[in-house]
């Protein structure tokens, strides 16, 4: 009963000292994952203004084939971004107590 009692006590301290850790990593963690969110926003944001450019505005680009080819370019590129930001996400969950 004893052993029992001191390994209830041991894993609790031990719970509470991760809880302190965490809460006090908080708001740095908040505040890197809110620039990360900013950054890929951006990012996407540039992606698609950058083929409006390419494939709208470019006097180089005159068959819609070539636009077709340019939006299929984009569109790995914007997969390549939720393949990413998927990776971030298990990399988060796996990092959660």
């Amino acid at each position: 009963m004893l052993v029992a009692e001191l390994f209830q006590i041991v894993t609790t301290f031990q719970e509470n000292a991760i809880a302190r850790e965490r809460a006090a990593t908080y708001e740095e963690r908040v505040n890197e994952a809110q620039d990360l969110v900013d950054r890929q926003r951006d990012l996407i944001l540039d992606l698609v203004s950058d083929y409006e450019s390419s494939a709208y505005s470019n006097p180089s680009v005159d068959r819609i084939t070539e636009q077709q080819l340019l939006a299929a370019e984009y569109q790995l590129q914007g997969l390549q971004i939720l393949a990413i930001q998927n990776s971030q996400i298990i990399e988060l969950l796996s990092a959660a107590p």
